[in-house]
This record gives structure tokens, C-alpha cells and sequence, in this order.
């Protein structure tokens, strides 16, 4: 695959610093999720050069892949933004600097040679080097949780059946039937109400998971017949036509079971993480994630992890966390670049009103 250059139009794409003459960058950054992309940006600020390697054919991991048109609430400066924003923000920051991103690409493998530098190697066969390596990879590879009692359901998905919300004209005067009772579940009832000609939610707990602002809002919407709530409720099975939803059946706790009329079927009931070929790596790992400490370092020297891919007394796994955990790891990685070098901290706004004044002078 070519190596993608991506640059916004809005910033001006700067040379990357300290690229040696065999063209060895200092940092490469395994995930183009919000903290990879963070990462890239600590990069410009510490002066670094940097790649970008993510293995969706777009930067934003989840945020873009699952739900871009979902509303995020809890990233600081941002009292309510869709994730598809959030990741422009994030690369409208970054993009200046001019990171090199690769996309479509797995890292496979990574070997540290005899210098102490890190070539990592992708499942296609290309190898990259670097004189550090970030782990940003997110949860890893996720695929989305299914309900084995409908069978084979591959040739409705992304047709009638979804497991995220990429595009909401495709359920535009749809009867939809939502499952879960988690946050993405409630956010995604109320969301559709004034889209879907006929929102249904079914549950299989008794009570919502998802947070109570929310929650309340179905319950409010459910009792003005807005929409229809079955908690301790199955889908059992599915009327179809080729590729085409008809209808759901479904199952109560007390046995009862009744059909719903649906045209499509949105199944957020959580995704499966793995950390695929980064689990063989002999890092040493705390349920599912990368044991790192307080300066972000893994195990291995020069290695660093950030994000929800990092595992630490206390972490939170939030966006905000994983920002945070980008900065901590590309500073304390300066240590491993640059070794005896005196690291100084730049304020971002003394920084910056050095460079637009050097692109001032240079236009």
C-alpha cells in the first residue's frame, strides 16, 4: 500500500523534525484513534517527527469506524460534540506538523535492533523504523457482539441489520428495533425518535445500564407512547424476505412472546476486543491491555503505551484519559530519542506565536 499523506487544507503542513538522512523518524505510533492523533500532535510540540500507522482506512479508530454521528459529552472544551467532529478537531491541531499516516496497514510484528531503534513489521510485508514506539491501538481489533439464536444474519448486515449508527438516512422513517441497555442503546432511542417512523427498544435486564440523564429521557418518552420499551425481553428470532427485515420476534422473561413489525435492527449490545498480533509480543499484560508505569513505559525500553490500550492503577478508559496518556508518553519518550539531552518544557502558547511568525516571514 502507498504511504497516505494526509494534510487539511486550513494548515500548512510543516517538514518533520529530525528525520535522519536514511529517513528513520523518531516516534511511530500504532493507532489513529483520538490518542494516536494526540500523540502526533505532542510530536510537533516536543519537536519530534512522528507516523501514524492504523489499520481502518481512516483516522478516528472507533470514533469514525462505529458511531461518527454520536454525540460526545465528557472531552474537555467540548460541552457536546459528534465524534466525526471530535476527530477533525483533533486533526486540525495535528495536521500541521505533518505527520506521515499510513493507512490500511496492521502492524504484524516488532523487533528492537542492535542501536536501539524499533522496526515494526505489517501483515502486507512493509517495515517501518523508528527510534521509540507507541502503542495507541485502542481496545485493538473489536468486532461487534451478535445474537447466535438468528443464525446466519451476514447478508442483512449494514443492509437491515446494523451494529452502529454510521449513517442516520438509513434509518430515516424506518421502523427500527434497538437492543441493549447500555449508554450507545438509550443515546441511539433518543436520537432516532424524530427519525424513525416507530422506535422499539428491547432489553433483556430489567433496569437500563446507561447513564440516568438518558435513561429517564426513554422512560419520559416511553410513557408519552413516543416509543415502545420491552425490558427483560429477547429478540428471539426474525422474519426476513432475502435481504430484507420484516419483522422481530420476541421472548419475555414470563415466557409471553409477541411480533414486532421492523424494517431494520440495531443491535448495540457491545463489541469483542483482541489484541491480536500485539498479545504475542511478550509484553506484560493486566486484563486485555498493556502494563505500563508512570512514565507510560511498557515493559521494553524505549516502548510506550497510551490510551485504552495502556493499563495502570486507577486508569479510567475515556477519551479524556487516553489525551492525557499521549502527552505522558511522547514527553517521557524524549528520554529514549534524545538520551542526555537537557528536555525542556515550550508552553503552547509561546510555541505557536513562534511559528505563525515564521510562516508569516515565509509568506
Amino acid at each position: 500500500m502507498p504511504v497516505q499523506q494526509i494534510s487539511n487544507p486550513g494548515f500548512i503542513p510543516m517538514t518533520p523534525h529530525s528525520v535522519s538522512p536514511d529517513g528513520i523518524l523518531d516516534l511511530t505510533i500504532i493507532g489513529g484513534g483520538p490518542t494516536g492523533i494526540f500523540a502526533a500532535f505532542q510530536c510537533g510540540m516536543n519537536n519530534i517527527s512522528c507516523r501514524i500507522i492504523e489499520s481502518m482506512p481512516q483516522l478516528g479508530g472507533q470514533l469514525s469506524a462505529l458511531y461518527p454521528e454520536k454525540h460526545i459529552y465528557d472531552v474537555a472544551g467540548f460541552p457536546e460534540v459528534p465524534a466525526a467532529g471530535l476527530v477533525d478537531s483533533l486533526w486540525q491541531q495535528t495536521g500541521r506538523y505533518g505527520p506521515e499516516v499510513i493507512l490500511s496497514e496492521t502492524v504484524a510484528s516488532y523487533r528492537k535492533l542492535e542501536n536501539g531503534d524499533f522496526e515494526v513489521m505489517t501483515a502486507s510485508g512493509r517495515s517501518f523504523v523508528s527510534r521509540a514506539l507507541l502503542l495507541a491501538a485502542g481496545l485493538g481489533a473489536f468486532s461487534p457482539r451478535k445474537l447466535p439464536q438468528l443464525g446466519d444474519i451476514s447478508p442483512l448486515e449494514d443492509r437491515s441489520v446494523f451494529y452502529a449508527v454510521k449513517n442516520v438516512a438509513d434509518f430515516r422513517d424506518k421502523n427500527v428495533v434497538i437492543v441493549g441497555g447500555g449508554d450507545s442503546a438509550l443515546d441511539w432511542t433518543v436520537g432516532l425518535m424524530g427519525v424513525a417512523r416507530k422506535v422499539t427498544l428491547v432489553h433483556r435486564m430489567h433496569e437500563f445500564q446507561g447513564h440516568g440523564k438518558t435513561a429517564r429521557e426513554v422512560d419520559e418518552a416511553k410513557d408519552s407512547g413516543a416509543i415502545d420499551v420491552h425490558l427483560s425481553t429477547e429478540v428471539s428470532a426474525i422474519d426476513r424476505n432475502g435481504e430484507t427485515l420484516e419483522a422481530v420476534h420476541l421472548k419475555r422473561r414470563d415466557g409471553s412472546t409477541s411480533r414486532v413489525e421492523a424494517d431494520r435492527l440495531l443491535l448495540l449490545i457491545g463489541f469483542k476486543s483482541n489484541l491480536g498480533p500485539l498479545a504475542e509480543w511478550g509484553l506484560e499484560l493486566v486484563d486485555n491491555a498493556v502494563l505500563v508505569d508512570g512514565h507510560m513505559k511498557t515493559s521494553v525500553d524505549g516502548l510506550y503505551a497510551a490510551g485504552d490500550i495502556a493499563s495502570y492503577p486507577g486508569k479510567l478508559k475515556i477519551i479524556q484519559t487516553g489525551l492525557s496518556d499521549a502527552a505522558m508518553a511522547v514527553r517521557h519518550s524524549l528520554t529514549y530519542i534524545k538520551p542526555g539531552e537537557k528536555i525542556r518544557h515550550t508552553f503552547s502558547s509561546v510555541k505557536m506565536a513562534k511559528e505563525k511568525k515564521s510562516e508569516g516571514q515565509n509568506a
